[in-house]
């Protein structure tokens, strides 16, 4: 049988870098998708709300408590604690995607670390600076990776999945702290 963990998880890294993991109340998920005009239609209705459409498909746009992140050339999803009113733009599919998506956040000097050895993506500082994200996977799970701070990441990942996504990266963290012990 599996092993579920309860939330916050907290541990350390073979390295011995702190690690915390929580889920995150994150408000609302919504994804705009648009043709021919969406850069102008996106940030019209972006607009509104403060923000405006990143200008490529690894930094964050931060307003607020809102984030608006550019997922693909005509598509940008927008994470904010109040729904964003876009029922009134034009030529832009909206979808809510707040109850199809859970976000964990990780947090200590050992997230990036942790974060290396699941994602195929270096975390390092340089090369994944705060205010960058990446679409990735996560145990052949598609999953949107977010930088907020130094030792700070967030990661959206599927509802269907959140269990055992969760479980994987307790485990592996779980893993860590037993490997560590055994060769201490």
């Amino acid at each position: 049988m599996a092993k579920r963990h309860r939330l916050p998880v907290c541990g350390t890294t073979s390295d011995g870098q702190a690690v915390t993991i929580n889920e995150l109340e994150f408000g609302y998920l919504t994804q705009i998708a648009g043709w021919g005009e969406f850069n102008s239609k996106a940030d019209d209705a972006l607009q509104s709300a403060g923000l405006t459409l990143p200008g490529d498909f690894c930094s964050s746009v931060r307003c607020g408590p809102s984030t608006v992140w550019r997922v693909a050339p005509d598509r940008a999803l927008v994470q904010s604690d109040t729904g964003p009113g876009f029922e009134s733009a034009i030529d832009l599919s909206v979808l809510d995607l707040s109850d199809a998506r859970l976000c964990l956040m990780l947090n200590g000097p050992g997230a990036s670390g942790l974060l290396s050895r699941v994602a195929a993506i270096d975390f390092a500082d340089t090369a994944f600076p705060v205010g960058h994200f990446a679409q990735t996977a996560i145990h052949h799970v598609s999953v949107l990776i977010d930088r907020h701070g130094r030792d700070q990441f967030t990661v959206f990942i599927p509802t269907t999945f959140a269990m055992s996504l969760t479980n994987f990266l307790a485990d592996h963290l779980t893993a860590e702290v037993a490997t560590k012990k055994a060769n201490g």
